[in-house]
């Protein structure tokens, strides 16, 4: 039988961008979701000819409240697995973690923060993600924003015998 042991050693950037790139597929999907509601709200509000003729025109069919349910949705997203779990689903399939300085998991405050900062870090070309390579604590911009020293852990196994 195996044992998972958490250690606090930040895990290395790659393995940190594969679990990103996993979680992106998830949200993009849950992204189509949104859209997919939002476009049959707007059909039962105006008909599929209003709408037509809408789209023909050049109008948009976006708006303040698609773009919430947008940002409401993808931070349910990671919120729920950082504060519930400690772990998103890309996270889990890359064996990390992401802990507090007390090792606990994430508040939803701590969540909340991580996720707004990590907007920025990610649009700049991930250049807040990849600050770990030079930072001496191996932390992201959204691991300092949190206050909270959070990071990502690798998960090993440890093996037992019998």
């Amino acid at each position: 039988m195996q044992k998972q042991k958490i250690t606090m050693k930040p895990a290395p950037l790659w393995r940190r961008l594969a679990a990103m790139l996993y979680d992106t597929f998830l949200v993009i999907s849950l992204c189509f979701l949104v859209g997919f509601l939002n476009l049959g709200i707007l059909m039962k509000i105006y008909g599929a000819d209003q709408l037509k003729q809408m789209t023909d025109n050049g109008e948009s069919l976006d708006s303040p409240a698609f773009y919430a349910a947008l940002f409401v949705t993808v931070f349910s997203f990671f919120g729920y697995f950082w504060t519930r779990k400690g772990q998103t689903l890309g996270m889990q399939a890359w064996r990390l973690h992401i802990l507090n300085e007390n090792g606990n998991k994430l508040s939803a405050k701590q969540a909340l923060v991580r996720f707004i900062v990590a907007i920025p870090s990610v649009l700049a070309g991930c250049i807040g993600v990849i600050w770990v390579l030079w930072d001496k604590n191996k932390k992201s911009w959204q691991d300092y924003a949190s206050r909270s020293g959070t990071y990502y852990v690798p998960v090993q196994k440890e093996k037992t015998t019998l």
